[in-house]
């Protein structure tokens, strides 16, 4: 009999115990509907696109996915380098202004490197981003009207070189409809 009762008590505290740790889900319907468009904010080459650079080599400037990628290539030397006119920001929507900053991903932090910008221009201010700093810039959003062009410039200050390895950096041109007060939020991991 005293089994009996151990097995009752035990069977009653399996239950109250698997009732405490019950989970319930809930699910909610949401519907949502993309409509793809093709990007107001684009990457055209500059007039020095794909021109000679240093020691035969080629300012190399490659526009991908629908004008939404830019890479670049260059080949500076030792002390000041400037690099004008390589690409352009062009605002494909005749009616809208559209608001851009910049994000560097993949900062330079290499000792050869003192300075290193993008520097982007309109017909009348120039916005610098460095290119060794992470955070999001510049301070202000900038105004790319419709219709309009952002020149992008390289400026690279170097003092030293091995000859061999290459020096990479990573950035985010981010857009918005509207001029915000609000950080652009940090993309999720991928």
């Amino acid at each position: 009999m005293n089994t009996k009762r151990k097995l009752i008590a035990l069977l009653a505290i399996a239950t109250l115990v698997s009732i405490v740790n019950a989970s319930v889900f809930v699910y909610y319907p949401i519907n949502i509907t993309i409509t793809p468009k093709e990007p107001p904010i684009v990457f055209v080459g500059g007039d020095n696109a794909n021109q000679r650079d240093l020691w035969g080599n080629t300012i190399t400037v490659n526009i991908g996915d629908s004008g939404t990628s830019l890479a670049i290539e260059v080949h500076p030397t030792l002390r000041r380098n400037y690099y004008y006119d390589i690409a352009r920001i062009k605002n494909n929507d005749i009616s809208n202004t559209y608001y851009i900053k910049f994000r560097v991903t993949n900062y330079i932090d290499d000792d050869r490197v003192t300075k290193a910008y993008l520097i982007i221009s309109d017909s009348g201010t120039q916005y610098q981003i460095d290119l060794m700093d992470e955070n999001l810039q510049p301070n202000e959003w900038i105004s790319l009207g419709a219709s309009g062009e952002l020149r992008v410039d390289l400026y690279i200050v170097l003092s030293g070189y091995d000859g061999s390895s290459s020096i990479s950096v990573g950035v985010d041109l981010i857009y918005s409809a509207t001029s915000t007060t609000e950080t652009p939020p940090e993309l999720p991991s991928t």
